[in-house]
């Protein structure tokens, strides 16, 4: 089974090309805008492997999609972008704009948890 990834932000040019970038490589993806799409999305209770969230959302906590992601994916990784260097750490940030291959790259250090 293909690895899943769920990616939160109220951007869609970004969440859609986040999507992309990461679905033409192999995994399987599920994105979300907002606090509602997100409990949409997670509805059917499959978990995933990474979330990969932005910082700031406008209407949305970080620690409330977080919460709200753990409750059917305790064991998640997660991947935080902003497009501010204020992310929480390097190894499990990426800063707004990013490269396609660094995301590929980043992601898959996840992972297989090498980050």
């Amino acid at each position: 089974m293909s690895e899943r990834i769920l990616v939160v932000d109220d951007e869609y040019l970004i969440a859609t090309a986040v999507e992309k970038a990461l679905s033409k490589v192999g995994y399987v993806l599920a994105k979300a805008q907002n606090m509602k799409e997100l409990e949409k999305v997670l509805r059917d209770g499959v978990p995933f492997d990474l979330l990969i969230t932005d910082v700031h959302m406008k209407e949305d906590s970080l620690s409330d999609i977080i919460e709200k992601v753990r409750q059917s994916s305790p064991t998640i990784k997660i991947l935080r972008m902003s497009g501010s260097a204020d992310g929480g750490g390097p190894d499990n940030f990426i800063e707004k704009p990013f490269g396609i291959e660094d995301l590929r790259k980043k992601v898959r250090e996840i992972l297989d948890g090498s980050s």
